[in-house]
C-alpha cells in the first residue's frame, strides 16, 4: 500500500512536469526541499548550460532518499547523504529540460523542491555564446588599457616626478634604472601591480606599491644621481633619451 501510494505521487509530479512552470512550483508540500545546480566543469550562462554538472539536494532532518528528475524521468536515487547527481549534459537531448527533485522522509511524507528549467546546448553553441562574451570584454580591456597608457603618459609630460610624491596609488620603484615614480589611479592594474612606465627611464612594466624603505633607497639614488648631473630636474623627456643614449654605448 506505501510502494502503491508513493508511485502515485511521482505519476502526479511526472504530470505536473508537463504543465506550466507557475502551475508546477505552486504544488502543496509538507516541507521545502532545497535543489541546486553547481558546474564542475563547462559553460553555464543566462540559463544555458555544456559540459559537467551536479545537482545537489536538501531538505529535512528526516530526509532518506531522493529522486533526482529530468524532463520525464527519474534518472537518479540517492539513498545517502549528501543527496547528490552528477550528470553530463551530452547524455541528454538538445534543449530545455525541467529538472526537480523528490523526497522521502522517515514520517512517510513526500517533499519536493521548486522546477529549475535550464537549456542543454551543445559544445559549438557554448563556444559561440562565450565568444560573444569574451570578445567583446577584451575589446574593452585593450581599450582601458590604451587610454591608461595614453593618460599616464601625459600626466607624467605635464608633471613630472618630485620626491615624496606619489598619490593615492603610492610609488613604484622602477626595475631598470632602479629611480622611483609616482604609480597612476588611471593605470590597468593587472592583478599583481600596474602596467606603468618610469618617468626616467622609459622602461614599461608591472609594477606593485613600493615600501616606504624601498622608496627612500630610490629617492637617495635618486638625489645621488641628479647631483652628478645625471638627472636634470623638471626634464624627463630629456632624461629619457639621454639614458637610453647611455645604454646604448653601454650595450656595445
Amino acid at each position: 500500500m506505501k510502494t502503491t501510494t508513493r508511485r502515485t505521487v511521482y505519476l502526479l509530479l511526472l504530470l505536473s512536469l508537463l504543465l506550466p512552470l507557475r502551475f508546477a512550483s505552486a504544488q502543496d508540500t509538507t516541507e521545502a526541499l532545497s535543489l541546486k545546480l553547481r558546474k564542475d566543469f563547462g559553460f553555464a550562462l543566462g540559463g544555458r548550460i555544456q559540459g559537467s554538472f551536479t545537482l545537489s539536494a536538501s531538505g529535512p532532518s528526516d530526509l532518506h532518499s531522493v529522486d533526482f528528475i529530468i524532463g520525464e524521468a527519474v534518472v537518479f536515487q540517492d539513498d545517502e547523504p549528501p543527496f547528490e547527481y552528477q550528470f553530463h549534459t551530452s547524455d541528454f537531448e538538445l534543449g530545455v529540460h525541467r529538472i526537480q527533485a523528490v523526497g522521502a522522509t522517515s514520517a512517510s511524507g513526500i517533499v519536493q523542491s521548486k522546477v529549475l528549467q535550464f537549456e542543454f546546448v551543445s559544445a559549438d553553441q557554448s563556444w559561440e555564446a562565450a565568444k560573444s562574451v569574451i570578445i567583446p570584454m577584451f575589446i574593452l580591456i585593450v581599450l582601458i588599457a590604451v587610454i591608461g597608457i595614453s593618460a599616464t603618459t601625459l600626466l607624467d609630460r605635464k608633471k613630472g616626478f618630485r620626491i615624496g610624491e606619489y598619490g593615492a596609488s603610492g610609488g613604484a620603484v622602477c626595475s631598470r634604472c632602479g629611480l622611483p615614480f609616482s604609480r597612476h589611479v588611471l593605470s590597468l592594474n593587472l592583478v599583481f601591480g600596474k602596467l606603468e612606465r618610469c618617468p626616467h627611464c622609459g622602461k614599461w612594466g608591472i609594477v606593485r606599491r613600493a615600501t616606504a624603505e624601498e622608496l627612500t633607497k630610490a629617492e637617495f639614488k635618486f638625489q645621488v644621481d641628479r647631483q652628478k648631473g645625471r638627472i636634470e630636474p623638471g626634464d624627463d623627456e630629456t632624461n629619457w633619451k639621454r639614458m637610453i643614449e647611455e645604454s646604448r654605448y653601454e650595450d656595445q
